[in-house]
């Protein structure tokens, strides 16, 4: 019975002494956890400096070089834009006869001895010999320019004749213009001719305008009626906004702390805030009408031909691509690899593949009103807006299907997956575990254990020196310390909990609304693509 007796007790303390290690595991795990939040939340910190400051130098980079290139630009090709302002002083002198036509001349004269490369210095050839009665000078001049750029030669003389009346010979030109165009290869100049015909230049010939109507509806039938097409477009357009810079910056400092899914959370919100972004580009273009009246035709007329010279040729345009990659940069932020995705984006639009629709998404989303009229940007955008509402009504449907239902929280040792909105729920299962975790979190935490092993082992060690004894007391002394400090900490301790969860809380609700108000936004834009555009 004795040795029964004594198996019982051995297997009692066995199991006491088990149930201890498994509480101190426990409370182990705990710690680590806690140890963990705060060095996640210092290399959070060390990151995002770290990232600032790369983001911060890479704009000043982007400045820098925005510079360099702008001297190269004065450089190499200042006096293209002396030409260009000339041609449009010398068209409008026509309407009031300042200056003579001698200067004119002599002007044209010294301006194409620079720019002898130039298709506009022969333009400006062509008009002034015209003017001063040299018909074969014209010619020449006429026929070299048109070497040298056919698109934007025939455009200008169409123009040029429109400007004056002279609409039989305008239809002319514009029928060879049409013979320099692809739409499955679209240049550029194009958006010039759409401004010309949404600024009425073409009505005052009916004829005129009727075969660019045909024109325009042909380059939009090609595109409409092949639904492979119309899919790669709606494509273009995903494209840009996966790639767009997010505008708006996760600044929730709880939940990265507190929620074991924040980085789900800042993807969702990082995503949804592009809304806002797309609405900024829809009510940019969502601009009246050119007004159109008799007498201010030829200033309409005037400001076509001043975009049309003032779309770059080819080598100067490789200078000022290189810009917008600059200009990228800067726009996000410093966010190099944003910027280097859009920019192969807005080349993959203008290279391989380049038709009419890719053409029209280039002039809304890459554009600005600098490069492109904002009513042929606003033109764009009704012809391939079912496009972008196809593409933006699967962007949302994606963040939603993201978006977290359940937010999955730790604080302390304590973990719990709340909706976001059931914090009363949430305080009374964190107050719950303290309740039951008090014993451990107090009385038998890592060091409290310890000085009571030690303290056990001094007692029964007291016998054989006066130091152990002394050992015995200092432990005693620790536990009772400890013990102290534990219970006079632990309710501070809970309120601190309480707290970082109600400010979890608050945050997973601005966050919910930050979410809403971002697809009503979305669903705002599409209400005003549908009846706007």
């Amino acid at each position: 019975m004795d040795s029964e007796y004594a198996v019982q007790e051995l297997n009692s303390t066995i199991s006491g002494f088990r149930s201890s290690i498994d509480t101190q595991m426990n409370q182990i795990d705990a710690t680590t956890n806690r140890i963990q939040e705060t060095t996640n939340e210092i290399y959070q910190s060390v990151s995002d400096f770290k990232k600032n400051m790369i983001k911060s130098e890479e704009v000043q980079l982007a400045h820098e070089n925005l510079i360099r290139l702008d001297q190269v630009l004065k450089e190499q090709y200042g006096d293209y834009e002396r030409i260009r302002k000339t041609v449009i002083g010398v068209v409008r002198d026509f309407d009031i006869n300042l200056v003579r036509d001698k200067t004119i001349q002599e002007l044209s004269e010294e301006l194409w001895l620079t720019s002898s490369r130039y298709w506009l210095s022969y333009a400006l050839i062509a008009v002034t010999a015209w003017v001063n009665d040299y018909p074969e000078v014209a010619a020449n001049a006429v026929a070299e320019g048109t070497r040298r750029d056919r698109i934007k030669a025939t455009l200008f003389f169409t123009l040029l004749n429109l400007r004056f009346g002279r609409n039989e010979t305008a239809r002319r030109w514009f029928t060879e213009y049409l013979k320099t165009l692809d739409p499955k290869c679209m240049q550029n100049e194009a958006a010039v001719m759409l401004q010309a015909y949404l600024s009425g230049v073409f009505g005052t010939d009916k004829a005129l305008q009727a075969k660019v109507n045909a024109t325009i509806e042909k380059w939009i039938g090609i595109i409409n009626e092949d639904a492979e097409i119309c899919r790669e477009l709606v494509g273009d357009y995903a494209k840009y906004i996966a790639n767009m810079q997010a505008p708006a910056q996760f600044d929730f400092v709880s939940i990265r702390q507190f929620c074991k899914n924040a980085q789900q959370i800042e993807g969702v919100y990082r995503d949804v805030s592009k809304f806002a972004t797309l609405q900024a580009i829809v009510d940019s273009l969502d601009v009246p009408e050119i007004e159109q009246r008799p007498d201010n035709y030829k200033a309409r007329v005037d400001a076509v031909l001043t975009d049309l010279i003032s779309n770059y040729d080819q080598e100067e345009d490789e200078v000022r691509t290189q810009q917008q990659y600059f200009n990228l940069v800067i726009k996000n932020n410093g966010v190099v690899e944003d910027a280097q995705k859009q920019y192969d984006e807005m080349l993959r639009l203008k290279g391989e593949g380049f038709n009419v629709g890719r053409q029209l998404i280039g002039w809304v989303v890459y554009d600005d009103q600098q490069n492109t009229d904002v009513h042929v940007r606003k033109f764009a955008l009704s012809q391939t807006k079912s496009w972008l509402i196809d593409a933006m009504n699967a962007y949302s449907d994606n963040i939603k299907q993201r978006t977290p239902t359940g937010y999955q929280l730790a604080i302390d040792g304590w973990e719990g997956v709340s909706n976001g909105n059931d914090q009363t729920a949430m305080e009374k299962s964190l107050k719950e575990y303290f309740d039951t975790h008090k014993l451990t979190m107090v009385y038998l935490t890592i060091p409290n254990v310890v000085a009571a092993v030690l303290a056990v082992l001094c007692a029964g060690l007291a016998f054989v020196s006066l130091y152990f004894l002394i050992g015995l007391g200092l432990g005693l002394i620790f536990l009772g310390v400890s013990i102290w400090r534990n219970l006079t900490a632990f309710p501070a301790r809970v309120k601190a909990a309480l707290q970082n969860l109600a400010n979890t809380m608050q945050e997973i609700g601005a966050f919910q609304h930050s979410c809403a108000e971002g697809h009503s936004i979305c669903a705002a834009t599409i209400e005003k693509l549908n009846f706007n555009f």
